[in-house]
């Protein structure tokens, strides 16, 4: 297996030396240098999410690096900002054990989605639903149907296949079947991810 390392950006001295102490903990190998690799992932630590949004540093725009935050306070409409930044993974503070820290960096490497169950439904229900205007997915380019559309945001509610396919009146096979093409479009692994990068790309 691949060695995990990590670049962790904290403003705060304290929260600095603590992440770089759990790092190790958890087997990742912290290093100085952010861009040497574009498997390192880009750890950033801070109290609030608004923080990190001004606290990453400057990404070339030739390295698509993989980024996970760490945080105290998650706002629903700076979750989204960050989202879309590029940063899928995200962990709070209170989480933060060996097995979860190794698991949230190695799912920012490999190009994961991982959000806290209570941070993904703050920003379905709360003030940070995503405006369609400000993705790159507009004009016609979803790369979803309406009906794809709308059956992710029933997932997003918490919906069953049963349950969506009685919203939808078809048959529980025939939602498996939009789901399934769904997935294949977002190219992601499960419903989690697909809500996940439905919000972060202002679908849903």
């Amino acid at each position: 297996m691949m060695a995990l390392t990590a670049h962790v950006v904290a403003p705060n001295a304290t929260i600095r030396a603590e992440v770089l102490a759990a790092l190790r903990r958890a087997g990742v190998t912290p290093v100085p240098d952010p861009y040497e690799s574009p498997d390192t992932v880009i750890l950033t630590a801070v109290d609030t999410v608004h923080e990190a949004l001004t606290a990453r540093p400057a990404r070339p725009r030739s390295t698509a690096q993989r980024t996970l935050l760490v945080a105290d306070r998650f706002s629903p409409t700076d979750v989204v900002r960050v989202l879309r930044s590029g940063t899928l993974v995200m962990l709070r503070f209170a989480d933060v054990t060996p097995s979860r820290l190794a698991a949230a960096v190695q799912a920012a490497r490999d190009g994961e989605v991982r959000l806290p169950h209570e941070v993904l439904v703050g920003v379905l229900g709360g003030t940070g639903t995503p405006n369609q205007a400000e993705t790159p997915w507009t004009a016609g380019r979803s790369p979803l149907t309406p009906r794809q559309t709308r059956v992710l945001a029933l997932m997003a509610e918490g919906q069953d296949n049963a349950m969506i396919a009685r919203s939808l009146l078809c048959s529980n096979h025939t939602v498996k079947n939009v789901i399934y093409d769904m997935m294949a479009r977002l190219q992601v692994r499960n419903r989690a991810h697909a809500v996940a990068c439905g919000v972060a790309a202002g679908l849903i």
